[in-house]
């Protein structure tokens, strides 16, 4: 899995070259009842439980690796066989306690069916790239390589959630007809998918597509999308093993312009940390990563990487349609920063004499609660906003959407959520500015029927979810739309916005 298993190895080596941890093995092999494996268990064990006591977030982590090393050595010592690997013709569903967003996009789908891990949450990165891949997949469902043995048959509902260990005969029928069921609503989703997103009374909707790699342009327009909205391009350094150059830059954003044939790409700036990468680049440890010095802070920490970036972004804005967005911005003397940097680099090259569109719309992420209450101050400083809504709801509920023990709590759908969406929302469309939405609420129909009436014309979701939302769009009346947001903002809790959402979508568009 490219740099991923490099840093797993890496990670196992530091352990492995422990003294106190080869010293307790030592001592346990020449004191204890049984041989090397009853040692290395016990020793390998009990230091699990120590960091699992940790107090720091990170360390307490790293209890995974020492999981995963006690397996290995074991297996070695034991000379056991390797588990069989999946391959095309042997698929299988993956059972993890953890995988990385680098891990999970370089997952073999031939041979993967789906996965379910024990930590993460429904709208981590692990499960946003799956969901990007078409890849079925639970997160966060616990203790699952205690209770799921391997060669057992699974089931992984995406859908609802749900894994379903040694399905009974009738569940088994039940799941085929609907796997049968959901792959002619595709079909049929899809060769409606050139419709235009227009409402009942002609209201027109924008609908693109989030991407992580530039081949997936190629099944966005398929599926109907009108351009890129969101080019997550931090998954370039997973693509090529490590910090991408200028034209390896330049190279991608060409090929992604030549699959959207005038479409629009849009592109975000590097994003790295918290959950992206932060290993695998040798990010400093901090204490709470989602607060620290990530996305936006990192490029400006690391100038020479996010100039790089820009002067690629720029070259590529001369042969297509491009758009840059800045993420994480937190202040408006962020956006003003970020935007000096890129009249600094349009400067670089017109000295160089290289051609690029001087006229590049510049936009600005909102998902931090800051830049929500200060929209109509950022609106004069953005040609446009995407409004990323898992973060919008973490920062907002205070809430580590990465966190299993309290993913129940991470509700778009909380009132608090809802009001500031709404508050950007009117202050962009106030400002004559584009509003888009990016973050995976917009793929939910209740949500995007909310977001809809109150006021969003440009949604960016996965691929296969562009025919979806197109067809809740071209289902409903603008006014329509509208009186349902103007109630669900009067609730007060998200039981009840949610509850209202879904019958008011089960009325308006059945299934």
């Amino acid at each position: 899995m490219g740099e991923a298993v490099i840093s797993i190895a890496r990670s196992h080596k530091e352990f492995l070259a422990d003294p106190t941890l080869i010293r307790e093995v030592e001592s346990a092999i020449e004191n204890g009842p049984s041989p090397a494996d009853w040692a290395v268990a016990s020793v390998l064990n009990r230091w699990i439980e120590i960091f699992k006591a940790l107090e720091d977030e990170f360390f307490r982590q790293r209890y995974v690796d020492l999981v995963d090393l006690k397996a290995r050595v074991l297996r070695h010592i034991m000379a056991m066989d390797a588990p069989e690997k999946p391959s095309a013709d042997a698929p299988a569903v993956l059972v993890a306690q953890e995988l990385t967003p680098t891990e999970t996009a370089d997952l073999d789908r031939s041979s993967i069916l789906g996965f379910t891990t024990e930590f993460g949450g429904a709208t981590s990165h692990t499960a946003i790239i799956a969901k990007s891949l078409s890849l079925p997949a639970v997160c966060g469902i616990g203790a699952a390589l205690d209770v799921i043995p391997a060669g057992a048959t699974v089931i992984i509902d995406g859908e609802a959630g749900l894994v379903i260990v040694e399905p009974d005969q009738a569940t088994l029928s039940h799941y085929r007809v609907r796997k049968q069921r959901l792959a002619r609503r595709t079909a049929l989703l899809r060769r409606q998918a050139v419709l235009p997103a227009e409402t009942l009374d002609g209201w027109p909707v924008g609908v693109f597509a989030n991407i992580e790699f530039p081949f997936e342009v190629k099944e966005a327009v398929a599926s109907g999308a009108d351009g890129i909205g969101l080019y997550r391009t931090e998954f370039l350094y997973s693509a090529e093993g490590g910090m991408p150059d200028e034209e390896t830059h330049l190279a991608a954003y060409r090929e992604a312009l030549g699959h959207l044939h005038g479409r629009t790409l849009t592109i975000r700036t590097f994003d790295f940390g918290a959950d992206k990468f932060a290993s695998e680049l040798g990010m400093v440890a901090e204490p709470n990563p989602f607060l620290g010095c990530r996305s936006i802070r990192y490029c400006f920490a690391r100038p020479e990487l996010f100039r790089t970036q820009l002067r690629a972004i720029m070259r590529a804005s001369a042969e297509g349609r491009i758009s840059i967005m800045f993420p994480m911005i937190s202040s408006i003397t962020e956006m003003r920063r970020a935007r000096t940097i890129l009249g600094q680099v349009q400067d670089e090259l017109r000295i160089a004499n290289l051609p690029f569109d001087a006229n590049v719309h510049v936009g600005s992420m909102v998902e931090i609660p800051s830049m929500a209450v200060a929209a109509d101050l950022l609106a004069h400083e953005a040609d446009f906003f995407s409004i990323g809504s898992n973060d919008l709801t973490q920062y907002t509920l205070a809430v580590d959407r990465t966190n299993e023990r309290v993913a129940n709590l991470f509700r778009p759908s909380n009132p608090g959520v809802t009001r500031l969406l709404a508050q950007v929302i009117r202050e962009g469309v106030k400002a004559g500015i584009r509003v888009s939405i990016c973050g995976e609420m917009a793929a939910e129909r209740p949500y995007t029927l909310l977001l809809l009436g109150l006021g969003v014309r440009h949604f960016s979701v996965a691929p296969g979810a562009v025919p979806e939302v197109k067809r809740v769009v071209r289902s409903v009346t603008r006014h329509e739309a509208q009186a349902i947001a103007a109630r669900a903002l009067e609730f007060a809790t998200p039981e009840e916005v949610d509850d209202y959402l879904i019958e008011e979508t089960e009325r308006l568009i059945p299934e």
